[in-house]
């Protein structure tokens, strides 16, 4: 739970590499934001495929944000590092991946734990990126959602990006600091519930969730 956008895309060309990750440092040297670089240059200047294991490009965190991620394939495609070393062992069989859905209809107390995924191809999780900026505040997201609109413009090809705020698509802060404080006040409740709940099972958690869910509901629809 928690302001998020999800993005993902590729770059236009193998040798724009150098000047993308050089400008991203110069900016993140200007805003004091920390960064994380890999390899800088294709090899000729030019995409590899099949995909190699090389990792391309630079990682970004400003402060109280997750960490943004512009790492490349030898094919140019934007992924995540992380979760596709995960799934390279998972493939290996040096870890299982396991789902779990939580059905929070009435007729669905039980969450349904599963070691299958039909339906659902894990490594497109790979593709794209996940970034929480809840507890780094509107100001640090709207920078960065400015950033990736002006870098996504100049560097990348096929760019999607899903703002959970709305700010991208509608540059309202309005929108953006209203959806915070949605989100802060159902955090603060849910603590509070938690707090008083005794959960001995997955079926109270499970429990407490609908509980939380219809009191945030009920306060929508009966606004003050």
């Amino acid at each position: 739970m928690g302001l998020s956008f999800h993005y993902r895309g590729k770059l236009k060309h193998a040798r724009m590499l150098p000047s993308f990750v050089e400008e991203i440092e110069d900016i993140c040297e200007i805003l004091n934001w920390k960064t994380s670089v890999f390899d800088t240059e294709y090899p000729e200047h030019k995409f590899i495929s099949p995909p190699n294991n090389e990792d391309y490009g630079i990682i970004f965190t400003p402060p109280e944000c997750e960490p943004v991620c512009f790492v490349f394939d030898s094919e140019g495609n934007i992924y995540v590092p992380w979760l596709k070393d995960i799934l390279n062992k998972n493939d290996s069989g040096e870890v299982k991946v396991i789902t779990v859905q939580l059905n929070l209809t009435d007729d669905g107390l039980e969450p349904v734990v599963s070691e299958k995924s039909e339906g659902f191809d894990p490594k497109l999780l790979v593709y794209q990126v996940h970034v929480k900026t809840q507890f780094a505040g509107a100001e640090t997201h709207i920078k960065v959602i400015e950033l990736l609109k002006y870098l996504s413009g100049k560097y990348l090809d096929d760019f999607e990006l899903i703002d959970e705020s709305r700010y991208y698509e509608t540059g309202n802060i309005e929108l953006l600091q209203n959806k915070l404080n949605i989100i802060n006040e159902f955090l603060d409740s849910f603590q509070e519930m938690l707090n008083q709940a005794t959960i001995k099972s997955p079926k109270d958690f499970i429990r407490l969730l609908k509980k939380i869910s219809r009191k945030h509901k009920k306060n929508d629809d009966n606004p003050e």
